[in-house]
């Protein structure tokens, strides 16, 4: 038989589910790890179309990655970015449960790698600030036979 410790172990389990290692952080990450995380956008950001570009670099440069969303957010603001994964054809999965939240500050989605990857920064604000600026030839540098060639073959 049993001891008490085993049999009140499996009646919660069966009575809340299994425990979850780290919750917090999957309740951040939607449901995964900080180490998987490379891209990470809140509810609010979701709702403005400043960061689709963003995410559109990040999924064309990562092609094996996958998306998760927050059903909490709407699918009005979710509609651009499911169009933008499923245009590039990338994995997407929306979760709604209770636990990953619907505030404006939680996660609405985050773009994920099967692997760890420990990708910083991974706030969408943080990867736009630290975008270089194009830079522009000046008037008086002529372009040099390689960038010739490179506008040529269109790389």
């Amino acid at each position: 038989m049993p001891d008490k410790d085993q049999m009140t172990s499996h009646l919660d389990n069966a009575m809340y589910g299994p425990p979850k290692l780290h919750p917090d952080e999957q309740r951040t990450y939607l449901g995964t790890f900080r180490e998987r995380v490379d891209l990470l956008m809140s509810i609010k950001q979701l709702q403005h179309a400043e960061y689709q570009t963003e995410f559109q670099t990040e999924l064309k440069a990562h092609p094996d990655y996958q998306v998760i969303f927050n059903g909490h957010t709407g699918m009005e603001a979710l509609k651009p970015y499911i169009q933008i994964a499923g245009q590039l054809q990338r994995a997407f999965t929306i979760v709604q449960d209770d636990f990953y939240g619907g505030k404006p500050t939680d996660s609405g989605l985050v773009v994920i790698s099967k692997t760890a990857i420990n990708q910083y920064p991974i706030k969408v604000e943080d990867r736009a600030d630290k975008q270089p600026a194009p830079t522009q030839p000046t008037a008086k540098e002529q372009p040099t036979f390689w960038t010739k060639m490179k506008h040529h073959l269109g790389l």
